[in-house]
């Protein structure tokens, strides 16, 4: 099994690296379990490590039932994210798509302090928090044609790609994140519509969940790092020339645009 973790891991590193999408790779490894599909994606983080990517933070995926249906897959998940994947408010996007880029309007936690029990409150994540940022994450599978499922999909590092953050920090007692209210246009049309609370209910459960998972794989979330929550709404497919814009009540706007 772990020769086969390596060629999973490798194959999708060289999609990555080559901009070229490839099959899926979920014949290699028990497709039916994800804790062989989290060592693909663990193998992959210490071989970039090594390659000097700086690890910066995490992903929720699929924490919102519509995304799981969107998507196909009927479970959270989450994935790592590295310091050349973020982008600023405004940016625009000149990333090569190996597959169908897709734009998700999220929630950015970011830390002020490790969480390292090994059960933990929705209190450890307030006293955690240092302040929120609106975020879009660019999703952007390895696989073809979004050809996964879920041990594709967590193999792949949950199909991460870009995130553009914002830039005015909301503190969480500034606003009533239980009630934020999210709307992403692209253009003058709304395309997605959803609330914070579909995210596993809330996006500080969400942060209790991952909270707790990543100290069981033994990479606790650390101070000065960030949390993507998960998508608010559905993802919607990005093309060459579409400027987005959202705004989420209480915590900020944020556009970004694909360069033609």
């Amino acid at each position: 099994m772990e020769n086969s973790i390596r060629t999973a891991g490798d194959l999708l590193r060289q999609a990555y690296e080559s901009g070229v999408a490839r099959e899926p790779i979920r014949s290699l490894v028990d497709d039916e379990n994800l804790a062989t599909a989290y060592k693909v994606q663990d193998y992959n983080d210490k071989q970039w490590q090594a390659q000097g990517r700086r690890r910066v933070g995490r992903k929720l995926a699929l924490t919102n039932k519509a995304v799981q249906q969107q998507f196909g897959i009927s479970q959270a998940c989450h994935g790592t994210l590295y310091a050349d994947m973020v982008l600023t408010d405004g940016a625009e996007i000149t990333q090569r798509a190996l597959s169908d880029q897709r734009v998700e309007t999220e929630i950015a936690v970011v830390l002020k302090k490790d969480l390292t029990h090994s059960q933990h409150t929705v209190l450890d994540i307030i006293d955690a928090c240092d302040y929120l940022l609106a975020a879009f994450e660019i999703v952007d599978s390895r696989m073809i044609d979004w050809n996964v499922n879920a041990c594709d999909f967590v193999a792949d590092n949950t199909s991460a790609s870009l995130v553009v953050l914002g830039t005015k920090p909301v503190y969480l007692n500034a606003c009533d994140i239980t009630r934020c209210v999210m709307t992403t246009k692209r253009g003058d049309e709304v395309v997605s519509e959803g609330l914070a609370t579909n995210c596993l209910g809330h996006p500080l459960h969400a942060m209790v969940w991952l909270a707790d998972e990543m100290v069981r794989a033994g990479n606790p979330l650390r101070a000065g790092e960030f949390v993507i929550t998960g998508a608010m709404g559905p993802a919607i497919s990005a093309k060459p020339g579409d400027v987005f814009t959202a705004e989420l009540s209480g915590i900020g706007a944020i556009s970004a645009r694909f360069a033609r």
